[in-house]
């Protein structure tokens, strides 16, 4: 039901591990401590496993990609306009890696960590903890902040992402899974034959750069009205739409309605009519980013496959991206003697693909 092996080494020498979590019902989630991040994902498909989650063979072509595969990144997660922002009176330049902004906490963010690792059996429960010290200063943040992220591979087939933490200072903290999923196969290619549902009916406005605009938009009559089942597909192709034609696809922060804040939900559904998988994803943050990969082309699987843009999708739960610079949207602020908490589940399912069109 569980395994961890040494993936490779580091250029210090350090090993980097590989944990494999499997359950009964045929499913198994691969993780590796270098920037705790979700490696593989596979079900049972006409006898084989079919891997459903995009990540790299090699841990030197998982270091070499930079899609953030999988990973948990932070400190913040998504952008902070020109890196520029304000804790309690101390301004921060941060690091302008997603020129001209701040995206994923910086170049050697959480994703490019390794974090300390417990692989065991809960009541049965495969269950991966995975613990991360990021000392004061650390990439132009204030504090010093201890993180817990507790994986569980449920007999349901749901992916358990806990996160828990804690700081000695006033700072920003905003940690998403960055997992990219194609629900027709790994390398099966565009994201042709999927359906989208995300419930909410308002959305961030962003500019040309994809920072927000402060603007909450509701998502009737536009393509960021995806409360029905939508295939996505004919609009990726064309970018007809001046929000996706700038995004280059989606990539957009949709919010969830106040009356579910701090309760996990139900934030966004897809499905592949080919394969009839589907997943789910449930959260207790108040918005969910919706990625099409539309940067994802030519990252590397191993040495000689590549993924397409377009070629897979993300689901990330979180805060608004670039909270903290407005006083309208959540705040992006831990303080000393809280504990910043985010729960994030991807449950994964089969059906016959006739029934949803009965």
């Amino acid at each position: 039901m569980i395994a961890e092996e040494v993936w490779g080494q580091l250029d210090d020498g350090q090993e980097v591990l590989e944990f494999h979590l499997r359950n009964g019902a045929g499913a198994q989630a691969r993780f590796t401590n270098y920037g705790a991040a979700l490696i593989g994902f596979s079900l049972p498909w006409q006898g084989e496993p079919l891997e459903l989650v995009l990540g790299c063979d090699t841990l030197d072509a998982f270091i070499e990609q930079r899609a953030s595969l999988g990973a948990t990144v932070g400190r913040v997660a998504n952008r902070i306009g020109n890196g520029r922002t304000e804790v309690e009176g101390q301004t921060l330049q941060l690091e302008t890696n997603g020129a001209p902004h701040h995206l994923h906490g910086g170049s050697q963010g959480f994703g490019q960590r390794l974090w300390d690792s417990r692989l065991s059996l809960e009541d049965g429960i495969p269950t991966l903890v995975l613990r991360l010290h990021t000392p004061d200063g650390d990439a132009g943040y204030p504090g010093a902040v201890d993180i817990v992220q507790t994986i569980q591979l449920l007999p349901d087939n749901q992916l358990s992402i806990d996160i828990q933490a804690k700081t000695d200072q006033a700072t920003l903290l905003n940690l998403t899974n960055h997992a990219y999923f194609n629900l027709g196969g790994d390398l099966s290619g565009e994201l042709k034959n999927h359906e989208f549902r995300i419930h909410a009916e308002r959305y961030t406005e962003a500019d040309e750069t994809a920072l927000p605009t402060g603007q909450i938009l509701p998502v009737d009559n536009s393509v960021l009205d995806l409360r029905e089942w939508t295939d996505i597909s004919p609009r990726l192709a064309t970018l007809e739409d001046e929000s996706l034609l700038r995004a280059g696809g989606y990539d957009h922060n949709f919010i969830m309605a106040d009356s579910v804040l701090d309760k996990t939900v139900l934030q966004a559904e897809a499905r592949n009519n080919v394969t009839g998988f589907w997943l789910k994803c449930f959260s207790n943050q108040p918005g969910v980013q919706f990625y099409s990969g539309n940067f994802l082309g030519g990252t590397p699987k191993n040495a000689q496959q590549r993924y397409l843009r377009h070629g897979a999708f993300c689901f990330e739960p979180g805060l608004w991206p670039d909270s903290n610079n407005h006083d309208h949207f959540p705040d992006a602020i831990l303080r000393p003697g809280e504990t910043y908490h985010s729960v994030i589940i991807y449950q994964f399912g089969q059906d016959d693909p006739a029934h949803w069109y009965a």
